[in-house]
């Protein structure tokens, strides 16, 4: 598996870059008015409802809501990383304009914002743990990448496997079919080789009559 998830990671990193350059590309020519570059935040939702719940949840509850939250801030982080070269580059041969890049810098802003209150609020809980949640929001978020890649991966081996199954099962139909015409080829090759010569047999017989 290790020798196919590597290749699979490095196409999986051109992917997102081609698709990121797609992305603000689409954005930049459909747009029609402003809008927010990401949708709602239904992690943070999620958390804040938590917090502010009653009666109060327990404490490793909001820990593990907090700690998805800030997988979505760093998802939402790397997209931002990713898609920034893009839209620079479509701004420079002028094929966005303002709008598309007001857009985005509110994201970024918005994710900046994002990231302090994710800090301070895991400091309410722990001491430094602002320090180190989004590392393991990170790590979290490769496991589910590779989690997912290696699913995807696994699916198209069996879609692969079917696809060949399927192939030979036709090929064999086809043998199958082609030997049934050859050999009906053949009796019937056979059947007018014999009534030619019965009809020779025939003609000889009345030629020696005739004798």
């Amino acid at each position: 598996m290790s020798s196919l998830l590597l290749p699979t990671v490095y196409l999986g990193g051109c992917i997102a870059a081609m698709s990121a350059f797609s992305y603000v590309y689409r954005r930049a020519t459909n747009m029609t008015s402003f809008e927010a570059w990401f949708p709602i935040n239904v992690e943070k939702e999620q958390y804040i409802a938590l917090l502010n719940s009653e009666p109060a949840v327990p404490e490793y509850h909001l820990r593990a809501a907090l700690l998805r939250r800030a997988m979505e801030a760093v998802r939402r982080l790397v997209q931002v990383q990713q898609e920034k070269p893009a839209l620079q580059q479509l701004m420079k041969t002028g094929s966005i304009g303002d709008d598309l890049w007001r857009e985005f810098s509110a994201a970024e802003q918005e994710i900046t914002a994002e990231l302090q209150e994710i800090a301070m609020e895991a400091n309410t809980f722990k001491e430094g743990w602002g320090q180190t949640i989004f590392s393991t929001a990170a790590q979290m978020l490769e496991h589910e990448k590779q989690k997912q890649m290696q699913t995807d991966m696994k699916a198209m081996l069996e879609m692969e496997s079917t696809r060949k199954k399927n192939e030979e099962e036709r090929e064999a139909r086809e043998q199958k079919e082609n030997e049934i015409k050859d050999g009906e080829k053949r009796l019937k090759e056979a059947k007018k080789a014999e009534e030619e010569l019965l009809r020779m047999e025939e003609q000889e017989k009345k030629a020696s009559k005739k004798k």
